[in-house]
């Protein structure tokens, strides 16, 4: 190489040498006080969206496990509660074993029957108040099979969301709790068929929406020819449910009229159906009985309010199992004129004529005997075994019931026991997850600082030979002024 003076490429190569040391110099300093081997794209573009994607899933599964811990707490509030519960049933089949016993009269039975009846409804109010963050727990709301979380306020049994994805054989599981209410234990309160009443309509409306957000948005073979699309036919129905609960209601309340001549044939016809259900109660009626004579309408009213509650509720469950299912309504008091319940153009409803009406009919039919189905065998937990202990007879049936709502209490005490269990192996699973997930995350993420120091002393050293190297580059051009005799 010449000496020259214009261009001092030794110089130029040291220079060019020193910033390649002190870029990597750099990039060691920055690691080493980040503590992170990639501090940006493009130390390592691949390893920074593969490191990304993991703490997404670590947040994502630490989230998981906290979800899962308040699904214990709520677990165990509701658990606790079920205790109590538990010490109020075995007060009330206590009160029961001593009313069932002949060596108390009518004035202390009644003493017993009210404090009966106030655990009954402590249990219920107990139900009533159970929550968890605003979520009431044994009321019922959490008993239904279908989980709706399309609204602000998510429906039906509760879902516990844990994993990073959506899988639900990965990420998520049900918690459901039945009512336990006494009303849903069939104890205590509802004596009457009013209060019957009431719950087989809300029943039926309960089952009947569930019917109608069941169906098919457009299933062409349910619409007439010409008719409008079933959506709309749908929209129709769904539009005037009141009408059709309403118009349920009026026909199931007829059977609270039976307790005179007016009523006692449509009586005595519907006790011809009722069959082996008839046989548990009192009143000595033929199986086939057409007509209902004066002294069988004196004998009926000289039974006791309690015996005819019992009449009436098993000639309106009756009257339910045979129109729902399809068998003869001929005397049922759910029919009218025609036999069968109004349809639409009797309900009244809009936008229902000609072909449009035949579709909303078929609509009608499908949904409500449906409903009527359900809402039937939710009458199964209605009987009035439980409801009351005024007398003896009344005091030996509910120790059966009270049995049974021991029983369906236990079934769901251990169905918690058993789904805390779970959520706690999941907890620890979730846990391992994040953890080996963290790991991987610092393999590719974090800087192995023995390594980077070792590399950080190296480029220290060669920059600081560069600077030197370089300072002598830079004075080689004043030999050139020697030569010239400067």
């Amino acid at each position: 190489m010449s000496l020259v003076i214009n261009n001092n490429m030794m110089a130029a190569n040291t220079a060019r040498t020193l910033n390649g040391h002190y870029g990597r110099l750099a990039q060691s300093t920055q690691r080493l006080s980040s503590g992170l081997r990639i501090n940006s794209a493009a130390d390592d573009a691949a390893g920074l969206a593969i490191r990304e994607l993991q703490r997404a899933d670590i947040a994502a599964l630490q989230q998981g496990a906290r979800n899962a811990n308040d699904a214990i707490s709520l677990i165990q509030t509701a658990d606790g509660a079920l205790g109590v519960i538990d010490e109020k049933l075995i007060r009330l089949k206590e009160l029961a074993e001593q009313a069932a016993t002949g060596t108390y009269d009518s004035t202390q039975r009644l003493m017993i029957e009210s404090e009966y009846q106030a655990m009954a409804s402590e249990i219920t109010r107990i139900a009533h108040a159970t929550d968890f963050n605003g979520i009431h727990l044994l009321n019922g709301n959490l008993s239904s099979d279908k989980h709706d979380g399309s609204g602000l306020i998510s429906e039906g049994k509760l879902k516990i969301h844990f994993g990073s994805g959506n899988s639900s054989m990965e990420d998520y599981y049900y918690i459901k709790i039945g009512e336990c209410t006494a009303e849903g234990f069939s104890i205590g309160s509802a004596s009457t068929w009013s209060d019957v009443h009431s719950r087989i309509v809300a029943s039926f409306a309960e089952h009947l929406k569930a019917e109608l957000d069941a169906l098919p948005i457009e299933p062409t073979h349910i619409n007439s020819p010409g008719s409008t699309k079933n959506a709309d036919n749908i929209a129709i129905v769904k539009n005037n449910m009141s009408l059709i609960i309403s118009d349920f209601s009026d026909k199931l309340a007829t059977v609270s009229l039976l307790n005179g001549t007016d009523n006692g044939d449509q009586l005595a016809a519907s006790w011809e159906h009722i069959g082996a259900d008839g046989a548990g109660y009192s009143i000595p009626l033929p199986q086939n009985k057409a007509i209902w004579t004066a002294d069988e309408d004196a004998e009926y009213n000289a039974l006791s309010d309690r015996e005819k509650q019992r009449i009436q509720y098993a000639i309106g469950r009756n009257a339910m199992q045979r129109y729902a299912n399809g068998g003869d309504p001929t005397y049922s008091p759910l029919d009218n004129a025609n036999g069968a319940l109004d349809d639409a153009a009797d309900l009244g409803l809009p936008d229902v004529t000609g072909d449009n009406e035949a579709a909303v009919n078929v609509i009608l039919q499908k949904v409500r005997e449906g409903a009527l189905k359900k809402a039937w065998a939710d009458t199964e937990k209605y009987d009035y075994a439980g409801m009351t202990i005024q007398t003896q007879e009344d005091a030996q049936m509910a120790l059966d019931a009270i049995n049974n709502a021991i029983v369906e209490k236990d079934k769901i005490r251990a169905h918690l026991g058993a789904m805390q269990n779970r959520l706690e192996n999941t907890i620890t699973n979730l846990n391992v997850q994040a953890e080996n997930l963290q790991a991987a995350e610092s393999r590719i993420s974090d800087v192995d600082v023995a390594t980077e120091m070792t590399e950080f002393v190296r480029n220290q050293i060669l920059t600081q030979s560069a600077v030197a190297m370089l300072s002598q580059a830079n004075s080689l051009p004043q030999m050139a002024m020697q030569l010239i005799g400067g």
